[in-house]
């Protein structure tokens, strides 16, 4: 079981490049902008900045950078209140029904899809590191420099790995997992899968909205990477068109929390080949499939939107 005094020497001794700092301050100042926009709770904003500066050592630029757009967000803030004075505006139930509508919608439609898991293993105590998954035998090694996973024979790290979709930012490193949550063994004609949800603990800020995914072929010992950032972070395999194929649908989150610009949540299908590795599906014409779920932070005159171009209809 690691220690604080572990996690912290993990995070010290890892490589901090110039684009891995500010992708953390990026996320940062979303973070800082969305909690005074929606709590307007200075303490707690304060709490995180203090946190996130010792945790990724920024400089002095990004600490000016970071203060100064959490100063903008607040007066983006009151700057829109005025603006929307004038228009009109729906009630906190209106946008509540809309909403809940429209994930009510995706949830039903994936729900049918769904491939169940024979198995299922939460970490609940946060600190196991030997997993018996039915007939597969499952190490997690999290040491100072790389997180190494090893399923029966197969022994890998996750250094240098990259997620196959785009989480927020574009393509995420999945080497800022250390730490496994839930691992579900699935079955689909006589083939098995195995998945493994992955994060980072202990989390700071924005850090506990970002999960790691690792689809493995057991028969072909391929490992398949996806993030997500602010979706919802099920672990969760699918069976379209049904055939033999297994497909995960990856999710991306664009825009900024501060409501500069509408929030997307993009859902991608990817199918697995017969070599194990997963593929963007596209229609005939070459247009990949698609489910853009939009939203308006602040603008309180826009309700969600969905649109899809889907391998399915959406009901």
């Amino acid at each position: 079981m690691n220690t604080n005094s572990e996690n912290q020497n993990r995070q010290e001794s890892r490589p901090h490049n110039r684009l891995w700092a500010k992708k953390q301050a990026q996320r940062l100042i979303e973070g800082l902008c969305c909690e005074i926009r929606f709590f307007a709770k200075p303490e707690n904003v304060t709490c995180h900045f203090l946190a996130a500066i010792n945790q990724y050592k920024m400089n002095k630029l990004w600490i000016i950078i970071i203060l100064t757009n959490s100063v903008s967000c607040d007066n983006k803030k009151t700057n829109s209140a005025t603006i929307q004075q004038t228009e009109k505006q729906l009630t906190k139930a209106e946008f509540l029904v809309i909403e809940t509508a429209i994930l009510d919608k995706l949830k039903q439609h994936f729900e049918a899809h769904k491939i169940k898991p024979s198995v299922q293993i939460n970490n609940t105590e946060g600190n196991q590191t030997d997993i018996q998954l039915a007939n597969h035998k499952i190490k997690w090694f999290d040491k100072d420099d790389e997180t190494k996973i090893k399923i029966d024979n197969d022994l890998f790290t996750l250094k240098d790995k990259v997620t196959l979709n785009n989480v927020s930012y574009g393509k995420d490193s999945v080497d800022f997992s250390n730490n496994w949550d839930e691992i579900k063994l699935f079955k689909h004609n006589n083939r098995e899968y195995i998945g493994i949800r992955m994060s980072f603990a202990p989390c700071v800020g924005l850090g506990c909205s970002v999960d790691f995914f690792l689809i493995y072929d057991v028969k072909t010992k391929t490992k398949n990477f996806f993030g997500t950032f602010r979706t919802d972070r099920e672990l969760e395999l699918f069976n379209y068109g049904n055939d033999d194929k297994i497909d995960f649908v990856a999710k991306t989150h664009n825009g900024s929390a501060n409501g500069s610009t509408p929030i997307e949540y993009i859902y991608e299908l990817y199918s697995m080949d017969t070599n194990g590795q997963f593929k963007v599906q596209k229609d005939s014409s070459g247009l990949t499939y698609q489910i853009k779920h939009t939203f308006f932070p602040n603008d309180t005159t826009k309700t969600d939107k969905l649109t899809e171009h889907w391998i399915t209809k959406i009901k």
